[in-house]
């Protein structure tokens, strides 16, 4: 995908969500855009079930703050076929193993935006 506006489609239309990254690459980094495109795609055509991988980007984000991504990525989960109960399993491990905050701040942001997703598939 060498065109930089289908990359952004892209995500836009795989993840409904434009990655405040993308951008910022696009106009100064074109090679590390397309690098990271790479990566993502390798994963996407990758062994795991596209219900996991978007857990596991969900629980990542989270981890790092990232409400806007892990809220994206949550919402996929969903859709992929992930139920509420296996994202809040993910995050109660999560509370176990990092604490509570996780859960107390990107963690019930994102689960709400999957509840509501979830929701609206019924």
């Amino acid at each position: 995908m060498d065109d930089f506006e289908n990359i952004l489609d892209y995500y836009k239309d795989e993840l409904k969500w434009n990655p405040p990254f993308s951008e910022i690459l696009s106009k100064y980094s074109p090679d590390g855009l397309k690098g990271y495109l790479k990566m993502r795609e390798s994963v996407q055509k990758g062994h795991l079930p596209k219900k996991t991988r978007e857990l596991i980007f969900t629980i990542l984000d989270s981890l790092d703050d990232e409400v806007s991504g892990a809220k994206a990525h949550a919402v996929a989960s969903i859709e992929a076929g992930l139920t509420m109960e296996e994202l809040v399993e993910a995050f109660v491990i999560v509370t176990i193993v990092k604490g509570v905050n996780t859960l107390c701040k990107t963690g019930v942001e994102a689960i709400k935006a999957a509840e509501n997703r979830s929701q609206e598939l019924k």
